[in-house]
């Protein structure tokens, strides 16, 4: 019996540190305001899953929506200004930001962003 529940704690442990260590992270910077400021981005310090160790302050352009998707081996961003008509993406497995899509009008916003980071040519490893 005892063996039982060692095994069980012990695999408990082991799936618990597997999912943790594949734990991705994801947020929203910017969330165009109508003026340049300050962005936001909480980064665990103290997490070994995730690319962005150091804490910083992101700026933000004014009409930016700008999203972030993290994990151990990548980071990628997706981003649109609503004043503008076209979405990017750039990832630490590709290179530079690069641009993604077309949009119009209130098709600029939150979503385009996010689309254009889970794009499939930006990748989540490398």
């Amino acid at each position: 019996m005892k063996k039982v529940i060692l095994a069980s704690v012990l695999t408990t442990v082991a799936l618990t540190s597997m999912v943790d260590a594949n734990a991705a992270t994801s947020g929203v910077v910017c969330a165009a305001p109508t003026s340049a400021g300050t962005g936001s981005i909480t980064v665990d310090t103290s997490a070994t899953n995730e690319m962005v160790v150091n804490a910083f302050t992101p700026k933000c352009s004014a009409n930016v929506h700008l999203v972030f998707d993290q994990g151990k081996s990548y980071f990628r961003v997706g981003s649109v200004s609503s004043a503008g008509g076209r979405s990017f993406r750039g990832s630490t497995a590709g290179g530079s930001v690069t641009s993604n899509a077309t949009c119009s009008g209130t098709s600029c916003n939150s979503a385009a962003a996010n689309t254009a980071m889970t794009s499939t040519e930006n990748p989540t490893s490398g």
